[in-house]
């Protein structure tokens, strides 16, 4: 289904979206937004299966899971049209007719765009030093150093809130894969 992306029927997403492993594929496609080598996906899901870490599974599990997903849940995703499998590279990619299970399972929740709110604070704090310094406005009540400390708190803050989102967005499991 390469190209051009048309509708699917309600009954085909529910029949894709009927098997965990299916379920999982997509979520995992959709939270990297990038192409997965099907031995990883593979880990990734043995690994949730038996409530391990992925460096836990057995070789042979990882080939039992990778096996069911060769030769029946990436096919079926694919011929639905839901993902690319690159034969060369044994990796499966997302495609546009992804998006249609938001409706379905929710949309992925969105990211907060580090790099520009990163830049957003550093232009604020630097000019506000700077302000500062140059005894620009209200800042002239406050020394430099109040300032810069309070610059070095809130790029610090930044930086901290950006290492907890990073690392609750690396171990959570999609959401309909969450045990109620």
């Amino acid at each position: 289904m390469t190209g051009q992306h048309q509708r699917l029927s309600r009954d085909t997403v529910f029949e894709v979206l009927s098997n965990s492993r299916r379920r999982f594929i997509l979520a995992t496609l959709r939270r990297r937004g990038s192409p997965i080598s099907v031995s990883r996906l593979a880990r990734l899901i043995g690994a949730h299966e038996d409530d391990v870490s992925p460096s836990e599974i057995s070789a042979s599990e990882e080939k039992r899971v990778y096996v069911s997903l060769y030769q029946s849940h990436i096919p079926k995703l694919e011929a639905a049209g839901f993902v690319e499998y690159d034969e060369e590279a044994r990796s499966v990619m997302e495609t546009p007719a992804t998006a249609e299970i938001d409706r379905y399972l929710g949309p992925v929740p969105p990211a907060v765009h580090w790099p520009r709110l990163n830049g957003i604070v550093s232009l604020a704090a630097g000019t506000t030093f700077l302000a500062s310094a140059a005894d620009v406005g209200v800042l002239t009540a406050l020394s430099p150093y109040t300032v810069g400390g309070a610059v070095v708190l809130v790029l610090l803050s930044v930086t901290v809130a950006q290492y907890a989102d990073h690392r609750r967005r690396s171990s959570a499991r999609p959401p309909e894969l969450r045990e109620h």
